[in-house]
């Protein structure tokens, strides 16, 4: 699934004293099947262009175009639908929810899917055994460790099999084991041929980029 953006902006209290212009300007292209790098200093607006990229943000202006067909246009309701449908995402806070196991929290998304939870329970669990959760599928994800819960994260963000795997610094608060079992998981999806965005400060993760933007202010330095 390729990506394009033509001079996207987002302005945060636009208009008043507080204005914050937290993605400025920025036109860039993402080819299908690329391992997209977002690197940049914290407040660089490195979150806010996943949103955009990933249709959780309206632009202030410019546009995103999925496979050049105009997707910042659509409705709330066909906006959804293409999350729905293409886009797994990986957050920086899991967003897990607590009370619920790890395989119930894995298999969210399949609930938009009209999925038998017997069926949603069988490809968590499917997916849950390739990130090494096999033996904690039924535990509440309050009480696992942090690697573990970015790990649920991750299965859930893969369970309804996206096109767009989009993350947001996702080894930033996992130690260093974890955030090497989690670079495999990456090598992993690049070979499988998805679409990857990715923003980090993890050298060692941007060694699988094929292609970079550098964010500073807001504004793209390069690509």
């Amino acid at each position: 699934m390729s990506i394009r953006t033509a001079n996207l902006t987002k302005i945060y209290f636009k208009g008043l004293a507080n204005e914050v212009v937290a993605v400025n300007d920025a036109s860039i292209r993402i080819d299908d099947h690329t391992f997209f790098i977002v690197t940049g200093p914290s407040g660089s607006g490195k979150t806010t262009l996943l949103s955009l990229l990933g249709l959780l943000t309206r632009p202030t202006k410019g546009k995103i175009f999925y496979q050049n067909e105009e997707v910042s246009s659509y409705s709330d309701a066909w906006q959804t639908k293409i999350r729905k449908q293409q886009i797994g995402f990986i957050f920086q806070q899991y967003n897990l929810l607590p009370r619920f196991s790890a395989w119930e929290n894995a298999s969210l998304p399949l609930m938009c899917h009209n999925t038998s939870e017997s069926e949603r329970k069988k490809q968590a669990t499917e997916i849950m055994h390739k990130l090494g959760l096999e033996k904690r599928i039924e535990f509440r994800v309050s009480l696992l460790s942090g690697g573990e819960q970015q790990r649920v994260a991750i299965a859930r963000a893969l369970v309804t099999n996206p096109k767009i795997i989009i993350a947001d610094e996702p080894t930033a608060s996992v130690d260093d084991e974890t955030a090497a079992s989690i670079r495999e998981i990456f090598k992993t999806l690049k070979k499988e041929g998805k679409t990857i965005i990715v923003s980090t400060h993890d050298h060692a993760l941007m060694k699988e980029g094929t292609t970079f933007a550098a964010l500073k202010n807001g504004t793209v330095t390069n690509t």
